[in-house]
């Protein structure tokens, strides 16, 4: 029952054993969604080397090259790039062999950290229903390509853990490798600010750790002075993308409006983006409201899936609404808690696994097409 209903915080657990389980149900998440990936691959006569479209193109690119090759590559923030160039000479077949390694690796860490985290605070059943529907959920399989999602998921809900664990400098390190993997990484200071308020009566020494977290972006900023000419480089790129900032929220009506009732790729992308975005919020709604609803305690995770979901709606890149929200609004982490939770009864529970896998394979093959519609 306490998958259902709201329940008191779980004790803390001093085993390994809590981390073994953790690893052992991504190791299983992992190797079934391969299955389906070496499936979708195969059944679509396409090569691995399709998986190296878009932005897993530039991120190659950046960490075989640097980012003096044209004005929009300081956009794509330098950890991930890092990380490829580092395990490139360690590895056979180049850049994106490395790109998927270090994604692959990093899902793995993100899964199971996701479990560790549900697990304190809903249970073992809600655990292991997270990862399954965070890899099964329709663009999952960005966690398993040559993109930096799975590495911003694991700094971000191993941040979120650390806090919840009161670990404040560790929190706050793992948040500087966030904001140094994606600008969105110091949205982070949000929540921790609101966990750190609710443990602790008085301001400690530690609350400085929470400081750390932009420390990512500032690095990166100061790398885009010295070698590229301006502080501000990274922030200057995103023009060349066409990416703008709309009144919170304005850009899901103008996704709705570009949805012009055509059969083409800009109405079904627009589509995609905006009940990706509106299935996002209704479930966070159920965070606060209903049979679902989190503890107060638990405040801090309803408030980074907000900020998170709100600039998403206040997002524009190239002319299109909200691109590429769908992927990013997996790091909403309440909401694939919520849902999760939600997934305890039986029928929920096959429902969410066979349609989010079947939608996850045909955008995968989507993907695998070079079409513009989810990149």
């Amino acid at each position: 029952m306490t998958d259902l209903l709201v329940a008191p915080a779980p004790a803390p657990v001093r085993t390994t054993a809590p981390w073994q389980a953790a690893f052992r149900t991504a190791l299983a998440v992992w190797s079934a969604v391969t299955v389906v990936h070496i499936a979708v691959t195969v059944f679509s006569r396409s090569s691995w080397l399709s998986w190296n479209n878009w932005d897993a193109q530039h991120y190659v690119t950046i960490a075989e090259v640097g980012y003096h090759v044209g004005p929009g590559y300081p956009a794509f923030f330098p950890l991930y790039p890092l990380l490829i160039r580092v395990f490139d000479p360690l590895l056979p077949g180049g850049g994106l062999i490395s790109a998927l390694v270090v994604a692959n690796a990093a899902a793995i860490g993100a899964l199971a950290l996701l479990h560790r985290l549900a697990d304190h605070e809903f249970g073992p059943g809600t655990a292991q229903r997270a990862a399954w529907y965070l890899a099964a959920s329709p663009m999952g399989f960005f966690l398993f390509i040559g993109y930096n999602e799975s590495l911003f998921l694991l700094l971000t809900i191993g941040s979120l853990y650390a806090a919840r664990r009161g670990h404040w400098w560790l929190a706050g390190s793992l948040g500087t490798l966030a904001s140094g993997t994606r600008l969105f990484g110091v949205l982070l200071m949000l929540p921790l600010a609101i966990e750190y308020l609710r443990q602790n009566r008085r301001i400690r020494a530690d609350v400085l750790g929470i400081a750390l977290v932009p420390l990512g972006v500032v690095a990166y900023s100061l790398y885009c002075w010295w070698d590229l000419g301006s502080p501000l480089a990274f922030s200057i790129a995103q023009d060349q993308w066409g990416r703008r900032y709309t009144f919170p929220g304005e850009a899901w009506f103008i996704a709705v409006g570009q949805a012009d009732g055509t059969l083409g790729n800009g109405t079904l992308g627009a589509i995609l983006d905006a009940g990706s975005i509106l299935a996002a919020v209704v479930l966070l709604i159920l965070c606060v409201r209903g049979r679902f609803r989190f503890r107060p305690d638990q405040s801090y995770l309803i408030a980074y899936g907000g900020i998170c979901l709100v600039l998403l709606m206040s997002t524009e890149v190239g002319g299109r609404a909200m691109q590429s929200a769908p992927r990013y609004a997996m790091e909403a982490v309440a909401v694939v808690l919520v849902l999760a939770r939600i997934g305890a009864r039986p029928l929920v529970d096959r429902l969410v696994l066979t349609s989010g896998f079947a939608l996850h394979a045909a955008l995968l093959m989507v993907f695998m097409s070079g079409t513009f519609l989810i990149a």
